[in-house]
């Protein structure tokens, strides 16, 4: 068993080695995509090219020739510089916001329209959110069910808010998730709930609900579930798989069930004043590292063996602060 989760603890390493280098790919291809600032960079490339090959190839041209050249070509690099790859630069920044801003607006209009319809579009949203360089995305309000980010090709959310702990009146201040699968997501510093703000009147008012999802294979370090209501509506096997006696005498396990936090990333991540119905951490990385302060109905959940529930119910009573 220790052998295992070391395998998980070294596998979680090295998916965050590969976030961060597909992050700089990431940067470098945006970046360049800009047909003016390619076309600069080439022209300044061939510009270079140019004057060395003449250099070399006629001696008797620099000494009259050459040094007119080059005041001609500072005054050409100067202009490459400025214009075709400054300012060409910050005009597509400026385009990337503003279409960032429109695709932000799709997600506005469909986030309370659960229909086949609506999760197209906020998927084809977030898809291209996610090309223009951002995970961050606000979700405040949504209301969604049987939606996969991973089959709509978004593999990254990080630092997006679905909860941020508004309420009395308006779009933001109740999130659904039903049935959503967020297996292979980057969940990192994702806000799933910021805080429930009844939760000191010790009212059962349920602001970030979370039922029957899935959160396999998913990093969620230092995300935050705070007072969120985390529900699965069948209680989980006892079982993970079955054995089989093969020849020989020996046997073999068959993994049949895969927990929703199988394989997860947890370190950091905070269930404080969560509420739990039926929740599965077996297989789970970092549970111990997570935050359970105040969490309720922990006795309905299954862990990897006896002493980590144990642990988790003691973290579970200690005076949470920040809701005093």
């Amino acid at each position: 068993m220790k052998k295992f989760r070391f395998g998980r603890l070294f596998s979680g390493k090295v998916r965050r080695m590969k976030h961060q280098a597909s992050r700089i790919r990431f940067w470098w291809r945006r970046e360049f995509d800009e047909p003016t600032i390619l076309l600069s960079a080439a022209i300044l490339a061939v510009g270079i090219l140019v004057v060395i090959g003449l250099y070399a190839a006629v001696p008797d041209w620099r000494e009259d020739f050459f040094p007119g050249i080059f005041v001609e070509f500072n005054g050409m690099l100067f202009d490459v510089v400025v214009f075709g790859i400054i300012v060409a630069s910050f005009v597509r920044r400026m385009e990337r916001r503003q279409e960032r801003q429109r695709q932000q607006e799709i997600i506005d209009d469909f986030k309370k329209w659960d229909t086949e319809e609506g999760r197209l579009r906020i998927g084809g949203a977030v898809r291209r959110i996610n090309r223009l360089g951002t995970t961050s995305i606000d979700f405040a309000g949504i209301e969604i069910s049987d939606f996969s980010f991973a089959d709509h090709d978004i593999k990254s959310l990080r630092g997006s808010t679905f909860y941020d702990g508004n309420w009395g009146g308006g779009s933001r201040d109740k999130v659904k998730l039903h049935r959503i699968d967020f297996s292979y997501v980057d969940c990192r510093d994702v806000v799933f709930s910021k805080l429930n703000p009844l939760i000191g009147l010790g009212l059962n008012a349920v602001f970030a609900e979370v039922k029957d999802c899935n959160f396999y294979d998913a990093d969620l370090s230092k995300a935050s579930f705070k007072g969120a209501h985390l529900e699965w509506t069948t209680e989980h096997p006892d079982e993970l798989g079955v054995w089989h006696e093969e020849e020989g005498g020996r046997h073999s396990f068959e993994q049949t069930y895969y927990s929703p936090f199988c394989n997860a990333i947890l370190n950091g991540a905070s269930f404080a004043d969560v509420r739990f119905t039926n929740a599965d951490f077996r297989e789970a990385v970092g549970v111990l590292e997570c935050d359970f302060t105040g969490a309720k109905g922990l006795e309905t959940c299954v862990f990897d063996d006896e002493n980590t529930k144990i642990a988790v119910l003691e973290m579970s009573k200690r005076p949470n602060i920040a809701s005093c």
